[in-house]
């Protein structure tokens, strides 16, 4: 009797120390491009099953083929889609995942999870699942993805928004990969996608207006971009410990009108580049830390580049054009 009794508390202290792993849901991946390839890839080295890559085109199905030997998957199109796992996240244009969910939609969704990662667009979209059986979400990373790049997703923040069963589904996977899962409201996600916007690709556009503006004074985009990077390092490093009004110097803070007008008569046959340069004048003249701001307003105004309404000053230019003309 008391063989059997150690023999039951090794079993429960083994239970206790050493429990069963979970099994962890398998996922399947509609579209190999930028998002979709690092996103089966972190999946596979985290440990999850990602069972299927699907590709809508043809032409991409190379690309899905190469994936999927690499996360052990296999490479399948819409028609031939066996659509197995438990989680199916689209990763495709936003134009296009719509129609995607609806040419999938005729495989069993009881019971399973649809995701999407679009910035601008709610669960919503992904109806037609919702319709068959399915519970669905939003889960966007604010991470940039490029091709054959795979970037760290440490920290990174994934909006989440959807129906509960898809949003709890989601927090785990996002929590396991590593990231940081936040919820965010339906109504609120086009002002959140403009955020993001701004943040990434029109900071690459500064950067490339920036190119420009160097080439004013004789430097070779690359070599612009070499001098920039130490200059940005220290930037983002200071926005980061103490916050944009207090990393925020130069020629406004100063109140520096001769600067100004010297930069004006610089751009003077550069409509693009003043457009650009008059936009984020009058933003650090509303936002941040400045001083003579009449003045300022008054050398911007003389250029016949701002006009007076309701009391704001605004650029008289028509549109704002990210291009340069020379």
């Amino acid at each position: 009797m008391s063989f059997v009794v150690f023999r039951v508390a090794v079993w429960v202290a083994y239970a206790f120390c050493y429990p069963r792993p979970v099994k962890q849901p398998s996922i399947a991946i509609v579209g190999p491009g930028r998002l979709g390839s690092a996103l089966a890839k972190h999946l596979y080295s985290t440990g999850y099953n990602v069972s299927e890559i699907i590709c809508r085109e043809r032409q991409s199905l190379s690309l899905a083929r190469a994936l999927a030997r690499t996360v052990r998957a296999q490479a399948t199109t819409p028609q031939t889609a066996i659509l197995d796992a438990d989680i199916t996240w689209f990763c495709v244009p936003d134009s296009q995942i719509e129609s995607v969910s609806i040419a999938l939609s005729r495989h069993k969704w009881k019971g399973k999870i649809g995701l999407h990662s679009s910035g601008v667009l709610t669960s919503d979209v992904l109806v037609p699942l919702r319709k068959a059986g399915a519970s669905v979400a939003s889960v966007h990373p604010l991470m940039t993805f490029i091709r054959g790049s795979v970037p760290n997703l440490s920290d990174v923040p994934f909006a989440i928004e959807g129906d509960s069963d898809a949003v709890r589904t989601a927090t785990q996977v996002v929590r396991r990969l590593g990231a940081r899962p936040v919820a965010i409201r339906k109504q609120d996600k086009p002002a959140y996608y403009l955020f993001a916007t701004m943040i990434c690709p029109l900071l690459i556009s500064l950067l490339a207006a920036s190119e420009q503006a160097a080439k004013l004074a004789a430097i070779s985009p690359g070599e612009a971009r070499r001098r920039m990077l130490p200059i940005l390092r220290q930037t983002i490093s200071n926005y980061q410990k103490i916050g944009a009004a207090a990393a925020f110097t130069g020629p406004f803070v100063r109140g520096d009108v001769d600067t100004l007008r010297m930069h004006l008569k610089a751009l003077a046959h550069s409509s693009g580049l003043r457009s650009v340069y008059t936009a984020l004048a009058e933003a650090a003249l509303q936002n941040l830390p400045h001083h003579n701001a009449k003045q300022m307003r008054a050398a911007l105004r003389k250029c016949g580049l701002w006009s007076v309404a309701g009391g704001q000053y605004r650029t008289s230019t028509s549109r704002l054009s990210l291009a340069t003309s020379h």
